[in-house]
């Protein structure tokens, strides 16, 4: 993939690493500066974990390390959540938990792609060949994009699924305001088309005059965090109020103790109870939805009084070139 593309993702990804370093040393320079007593802390985690490295290149081992881990940890974010700060305020910043905003992830020894990757790739070449957000509507949908094979097990062929996905995805947006069908989630394998089609219920909306919000998973529980946490009254009440909140990507985003899931679950029951409409895709099944979000959050997902869940199957077409 050495191309002007690869190498512009690439450099975006090196950019973010270097932002997030850069966001690093300035929480450890503020918590020195205000709480010595707390840096202080952290720097025997850190002499701690270093002498527990040297005594394994020695050949010794250090007792109890990783009690003496788990204890360090609970005394900072508990000191950390004294002084108004969330408990995970020193720990390294990314974007993407998996790999670090490295691009690579390593199975079994063996370096891979990162999902965050491959998808900031094929964004990339959308928009480097005129097919990104603006001209991704359901007049630009091309079933020829998708393989015309049968799917395992069935006898419907992957392109004449979806065009059966694009046209319940086009009934829900045609009655939001209208319909019971509050929630629409999109849900599958990476590269099947989730968030095409996302987009074009978010430009149906918009040409009918409804209030839309579009967001990644990460980006909205980084908003909905800081608001919880803020001490400067940031706020995140658009995307309680919005008409339509479109969210990309949910599971991409870290799992946080006490705040990811409890923050999802208030986003959701409120909208529901407002008779909000939302749109969300995710790369994972119903069973591991269920296993990450807890059943509270998942139940509001897959109600079927409320929403309809669409599964995605086949082969990834992420980078094949349009028809």
């Amino acid at each position: 993939m050495a191309n002007p593309v690869w190498n512009q993702v690439l450099a975006a990804f090196e950019s973010q690493r270097a932002h997030n370093e850069q966001e690093n040393d300035r929480r450890r320079r503020e918590i020195a500066d205000q709480y010595p007593e707390l840096d202080a802390l952290v720097h025997q985690r850190h002499e701690m974990i270093m002498g527990a490295v040297r005594g394994a290149f020695s050949g010794g081992q250090m007792q109890n390390a990783e009690a003496m881990m788990a204890e360090y940890n609970q005394k900072i974010a508990a000191m950390l959540k004294e002084k108004g700060y969330p408990a995970n305020y020193l720990e390294p910043i990314c974007k993407c938990p998996l790999c670090g905003d490295t691009g690579y992830i390593y199975q079994n020894a063996v370096q891979k792609q990162c999902e965050c990757l491959k998808k900031a790739y094929q964004q990339a070449l959308s928009q480097a060949d005129g097919s990104g957000y603006e001209s991704q509507t359901f007049s630009a949908f091309n079933p020829l994009r998708f393989p015309d094979i049968l799917l395992p097990g069935t006898d419907v062929t992957q392109r004449e699924r979806m065009c059966a996905i694009r046209d319940k995805c086009l009934e829900y947006a045609k009655n939001i305001g209208a319909g019971s069908c509050q929630t629409l989630l999109l849900h599958g394998g990476s590269g099947l088309g989730k968030t095409f089609l996302l987009n074009c219920v978010a430009h149906e909306a918009e040409n009918m005059g409804i209030d839309t919000l579009n967001v990644t998973a990460y980006d909205l529980l980084m908003d909905l965090k800081n608001a919880y946490f803020s001490r400067a009254g940031e706020s995140a009440d658009a995307y309680f109020e919005v008409k339509l909140l479109l969210i990309d990507d949910l599971g991409m985003e870290p799992l946080i103790d006490n705040v990811t899931v409890t923050q999802i679950y208030n986003l959701l029951s409120s909208r529901l109870k407002r008779g909000l409409y939302t749109v969300i895709t995710t790369n994972l099944s119903r069973e591991e939805l269920k296993n990450r979000y807890t059943e509270r959050v998942s139940s509001r997902l897959l109600d079927p009084r409320t929403g309809i869940a669409i599964a995605f199957r086949g082969q990834d077409i992420r980078l094949t070139r349009p028809v």
